[in-house]
């Protein structure tokens, strides 16, 4: 019998960067995927990090939205974040070449944009999507306004993010993103193209259902972390674990800056004699765009026991978390499934995290981690000192709940059989 072919689509072909979690999840989905006996045919942009491809002549132009541009091509851009002819145009030969069996996208949205569904639909091939964030929902992915939760477009209403300047906190590019979630919904065309969507969390499963996903074709597939390569036996061994760690993206929705507050309570208390507890060292590794303002809160605060360590490499990053007694992490967004995450419990470090989106999901409270409320400096402050008291049991634990959760041969072998299945209806 001939491979199957699937065709894997995400807007970056690599885990360098932005790419992210994403990135490292299509990577590791490739490998599984050809060790099993398929073919897969990447589709993606042809960014500087692009992965070399016998396909990536297909691939389309890279462009920036990172920061805002005039002119002509900023426009021919803007155009394109809405509807990519040249990645419409790019899949419909690379389909007529390969014919594959079967679609797993991932991100589309900006970079090759909702054109591609047209041409999915086409040729008849079956599509599974991953929704690793709110975008279809939420013009400005986040579903965050001022620092708060923001529903407010929900049934329609995107002028609220025009209003709020939700994105980039420009009108114009709010406008923009608002215009695209509105031309896509109103179409219904993700929800005519796409079999089946597949949730990271249960949280997710749930709050596309509210907001008029049909329930049916969107189904709870945990994210995996490859428990051979995060393991306990690959931490270096310390006498004393003195701090607690926070690694993953430097940005607004991560909720750094109420993690600050937080510990900045407890370099207080213990300063004033109200705590005996010494405070443990925050240790903070990773990079995005509030590295600088973060910088400049920890000043702010005049914090004694904060280290900036930016992005580490692996060994780096072992090295860090064989001081943590416990890992944080204090989203203030309808979070997923975080990576770092599983790669903390499958380390075998504890979790300390607040209670939105999938984050409650991973922990189980007291035993292989703490759950704190969100945005509150006061909270967050006890749930970290009742993080440092978990008892060294709640190493192994995290460790066993990621074995039991989180395998990545289960994680594929239901992915395929997904694969399998919509091949065989």
């Amino acid at each position: 019998m001939a491979n199957r072919k699937l065709l894997l689509i995400n807007k970056f072909y690599h885990d360098v960067g932005p790419a992210g979690g994403v990135g490292r999840y299509l990577v590791q989905e490739e490998e599984d995927l050809l060790k099993a006996g398929w073919e897969v045919i990447p589709f993606a942009m042809a960014d500087e990090h692009a992965r070399p491809s016998p396909w990536d002549k297909y691939f389309v132009k890279a462009r920036d939205y990172s920061k805002p541009r005039y002119g002509l091509e900023a426009a021919q851009d803007a155009l394109s974040l809405i509807w990519n002819r040249e990645a419409a145009r790019n899949l419909e030969a690379l389909i007529k070449e390969t014919r594959p069996d079967v679609a797993h996208l991932h991100n589309i949205y900006h970079h090759l944009s909702p054109s591609i569904l047209p041409v999915l639909k086409k040729h008849g091939i079956p599509v599974v999507m991953t929704l690793h964030d709110l975008r279809l929902l939420c013009p400005a992915i986040h579903m965050l306004r001022d620092g708060e939760v923001c529903e407010d477009c929900r049934g329609g209403q995107l002028q609220n993010a025009v209003i709020g300047k939700c994105v980039k906190e420009s009108r114009a590019a709010s406008a923009l993103a608002a215009m695209e979630t509105f031309l896509h919904r109103s179409q219904g065309m993700y929800e005519s193209t796409v079999r089946q969507f597949l949730c990271p969390s249960a949280y997710y499963k749930k709050k596309y259902a509210q907001w008029g996903f049909p329930a049916h074709h969107l189904e709870h597939l945990p994210n995996f972390v490859d428990l051979d390569f995060w393991q306990p036996s690959h931490i270096p061994q310390v006498q004393t674990k003195d701090a607690y760690l926070y690694f993953g993206r430097i940005s607004r929705e991560k909720g750094i800056r109420t993690l600050l507050d937080a510990h900045a309570i407890w370099e207080q208390k213990f300063a004033s004699g109200e705590t005996s507890t010494a405070p443990l060292q925050l240790l903070i590794a990773g990079s995005g765009p509030c590295e600088e303002n973060l910088k400049v809160h920890v000043a702010h605060l005049k914090l004694k026991t904060v280290e900036i360590l930016g992005p580490l490499n692996i060994t780096q990053l072992r090295q860090a978390l064989a001081r943590a007694k416990f890992s944080v992490l204090t989203s203030e967004w309808y979070e997923n499934g975080p990576m770092a995450a599983l790669e903390s419990l499958a380390s075998g470090i504890p979790l300390a995290g607040t209670d939105i989106g999938g984050i409650p999901e991973m922990i189980e409270d007291g035993r292989t981690g703490v759950i704190m409320p969100p945005r509150d400096p006061e909270g967050i402050y006890a749930g970290l000192r009742k993080a440092a008291r978990l008892p060294d049991s709640a190493h192994r634990a995290a460790r066993k709940w990621a074995e039991k959760n989180a395998s990545r041969q289960n994680h594929m072998a239901r992915l395929e059989a997904l694969f399998s299945k919509l091949l065989d209806d």
